[in-house]
C-alpha cells in the first residue's frame, strides 16, 4: 500500500505552492506520472506529463501532490 507521500505511475497530480514558486514557467499545473525511480535509490525526481504536452517533464518529488479522483 502506497502512503500519502509517494507516488506510483499513472497517479494524477498537481504542482503544490512550492512548485508553482519554483517553476514558474510551467504553466498547466495538473498531469500524470510517467516515470517514478525507487526512493530508495537516492534519487527526488519524477517525470510527469502535463495535461496538454506531447513529453514529460522531469521534475522535483516535493513540487506535485496526489489529486484523489473519485
Amino acid at each position: 500500500m502506497l502512503s500519502d507521500t509517494e507516488l506510483a505511475v499513472g497517479d494524477w497530480i498537481r504542482l503544490t505552492e512550492l512548485g508553482i514558486l519554483r517553476s514558474p514557467r510551467i504553466k498547466v499545473r495538473t498531469g500524470s506520472v510517467t516515470a517514478v525511480p525507487r526512493y530508495d535509490s537516492g534519487s527526488a525526481i519524477i517525470r510527469v506529463l502535463f495535461d496538454g504536452n506531447r513529453e514529460a517533464t522531469t521534475i522535483h518529488r516535493l513540487y506535485v501532490e496526489r489529486i484523489n479522483h473519485t
